[in-house]
């Protein structure tokens, strides 16, 4: 897995700086400390010239990879980290849910090629999207899942794919994964 060297974050809270606005920087600078990147620096605006209904926030983390060519493999595992989880079903399950740490390990297996979150969209169409990329066709091995449809609101499931012989190394790492799919050359 490529490095990715993060240089900065940036927000927009779509509302007033008090007490508002306040609240939201305090949410970010806890999230970049969960993440180990509480030395970032945090720009950001407020809607203080303007009334205001509702609340809004906006994120943008700015960062830089060194570009590499993607290797094509002829299969790939995926594996489903997580359920899917949106509005008060995420602050339910907050203990639940796959956190950073859990991310920096899967990306430490040498054979992880992708991590994918899985969106508003759910699974099955995060499925494609990861498909398309590794220009591979997925075969389902769970079938009539109904999570696959529902949506991962703000990431509760990380699709990892891996190269077949990593299976046994992320399985004893994260007993809970299951192996959705297969992806197979086209």
């Amino acid at each position: 897995m490529r490095k990715l060297m993060i240089a900065g974050v940036t927000s927009g809270a779509g509302k007033t700086m008090q007490p508002t606005g306040e609240r939201v920087i305090a949410g970010l600078r806890q999230e970049l400390a969960k993440a180990d990147l509480a030395t970032l620096p945090l720009n950001g605006s407020t809607e203080d010239n303007m009334t205001t209904i509702t609340t809004s926030v906006g994120v943008t983390v700015i960062g830089k990879s060194a570009l590499k060519q993607r290797k094509q493999y002829s299969s790939l595992l995926v594996y489903q980290l997580g359920t899917p989880y949106v509005g008060e079903q995420v602050v339910a399950h907050l203990d639940t849910i796959f956190a950073y740490q859990e991310v920096r390990r899967l990306q430490q297996i040498v054979g992880v090629v992708d991590l994918l979150p899985v969106g508003s969209k759910g699974i099955r169409d995060e499925m494609g999207q990861l498909a398309t990329t590794q220009k591979l066709t997925p075969k389902w091995v769970v079938t009539d899942d109904a999570e696959f449809s529902q949506s991962s609101g703000p990431a509760t499931v990380l699709l990892i794919a891996i190269v077949p012989a990593a299976q046994a190394e992320l399985q004893c790492a994260f007993p809970t994964v299951r192996l959705i799919a297969e992806l197979e050359a086209k």
